[in-house]
């Protein structure tokens, strides 16, 4: 009989904590709108979720990375009942908007901008407003924990969540204000939509990137968490 030398190892630790998953959706939301815009050369794309209806590399990067961000968002509780909850809301809510397209103007004819809007489009961008509201929220949230903290990492932690807060309702005051005429912001740039995506996404990526407590110099090292192998 032979013994397995591998018996003898520390495993890797196999638990994917929240902070952890927070780093990785944090990553995740942070180049999703530049991914999808690489691949889609020689188009400008107007939207994020346009990317879904022009090539099947870009699709499967938008679709593949919402899925990820959903199953971490339904995998985490938060420190509350109403988190847990919200978190729930959002990963359906994120998984929506993957797999009910949007009812995107890709140019590739006209009879495409005439059309009605659909079912799937509709639950498509009702999905995507409930999404950025709830990851605002999650914002805010984040800073009111970080805000009875002493330590002064812990204060640039909830200055970043309150800005990144801020960006994110922002962004849909913009675009908001664009769709009710008040502001003809689309008259800037015809990428409005995708703009306000992004920005979306990028302070939602900064805010779990802070959150996930793995970043130095805004985590202190009595908090920072590190990934390595399990005392077991």
């Amino acid at each position: 009989m032979y013994e397995v030398a591998s018996m003898d190892r520390k495993p890797l630790d196999t638990e994917i904590d929240h902070h952890t998953a927070k780093l990785i959706v944090g990553f995740i939301a942070l180049s999703l709108a530049s991914f999808t815009d690489l691949l889609t050369p020689g188009v400008s794309i107007s939207s994020i979720s346009l990317s879904y209806h022009l090539t099947d590399n870009a699709r499967n990067v938008f679709v593949g990375s919402l899925c990820v961000i959903s199953a971490f968002l339904w995998s985490y509780n938060g420190y509350s009942l109403f988190q847990a909850v919200l978190s729930k809301v959002a990963a359906v809510a994120v998984a929506a908007v993957a797999f009910f397209p949007c009812d995107c103007f890709t140019g590739r004819n006209v009879e495409e901008a005439a059309r009605e809007p659909t079912m799937t489009g509709i639950v498509h961008t009702a999905s995507a407003i409930s999404m950025f509201i709830i990851l605002a929220i999650f914002c805010w949230l984040f800073y009111l924990r970080a805000k009875g903290k002493d330590s002064k990492e812990a204060k640039v932690r909830g200055l970043i969540y309150r800005i990144c807060a801020v960006a994110m309702v922002g962004a849909m005051a913009v675009q908001l204000l664009d769709i009710l005429g008040w502001v003809d912001f689309s008259g800037i740039t015809q990428r409005l939509t995708y703009y306000v995506e992004a920005t979306g996404l990028f302070a939602f990526g900064v805010a779990w990137l802070a959150a996930s407590r793995m970043l130095p110099f805004i985590t202190n090292e009595d908090e920072r968490v590190k990934i390595g192998l399990s005392e077991s």
